[in-house]
C-alpha cells in the first residue's frame, strides 16, 4: 500500500502536519485534474466528485463557489462547509479553485476515509477553521504578515517526499 493510500484510510487520525502536507501533495499532483474540474464547474454550475469514502457536491452561483459533502453510502449531505468568492478573472479563479478543491479533498478524506484498521468516531463533519491556502491558517487568524513568515518556515518536505515516492 502506498503512503497516499494509507492517508486515505487514516481519516481523523491524520495529524495537522499530515493534512497540510496532503493538501500540498494534492494541489501539485492534481493540478490538471483540478483545472478540468474548475472549468466544468464554471460552465455547468454544479460538479460532483468522490474521494476516499466521500462524495463532494460543488455549486457555483452569483460568483461564489461552495461545497457540501456526504459519506458515499449516506443520503444526507453536510451543511455548506466552505465558500470562496471568485474574482471574474479566469486565470485567478482557476488558481483559487484548484486550492479550494485540494482543501475540500483533504476535508473529506479526514471525515470519510476508506475503511481501515483505525476506528473512526461517528459525529459531525470536522474541518480546520482556516483553510491551508489562507495566511490566516498559519497565523491562527491573526496578522497576515506573521502568517506569511510562518508559511515560509513550515517544512513539509519529508511527508511530501513520502507521498510522492512510496
Amino acid at each position: 500500500m502506498s503512503y497516499f493510500e494509507e492517508f486515505l484510510r487514516l481519516g481523523e487520525w491524520l495529524s495537522q502536519d499530515d493534512r497540510r502536507a496532503l493538501y500540498k501533495y494534492l494541489l501539485l499532483s492534481n493540478k490538471e485534474i483540478y483545472e478540468v474540474q474548475a472549468n466544468l464547474l464554471l460552465n455547468n454550475t454544479k460538479l460532483n466528485k468522490t474521494i476516499a469514502n466521500g462524495e463532494i457536491l460543488y455549486s457555483f452561483k452569483n460568483g461564489r463557489v461552495n461545497y457540501i459533502a456526504r459519506e458515499i453510502a449516506s443520503d444526507e449531505f453536510t451543511p455548506e462547509m466552505r465558500e470562496i468568492k471568485l474574482t471574474g478573472s479566469h486565470f485567478i479563479d482557476l488558481a483559487r479553485l484548484r486550492k479550494f478543491f485540494a482543501q475540500s479533498d483533504v476535508d473529506v478524506i479526514q471525515n470519510y476515509p476508506l475503511p481501515g484498521e483505525n476506528p473512526q468516531t461517528e459525529g459531525g463533519f470536522g474541518i480546520d477553521t482556516y483553510p491551508y491556502y489562507s495566511l490566516a491558517y498559519y497565523s491562527n487568524g491573526k496578522n497576515r504578515l506573521s502568517g506569511l513568515v510562518k508559511k515560509f518556515r513550515t517544512n513539509d518536505r519529508e511527508i511530501l517526499t513520502k507521498l510522492r515516492t512510496l
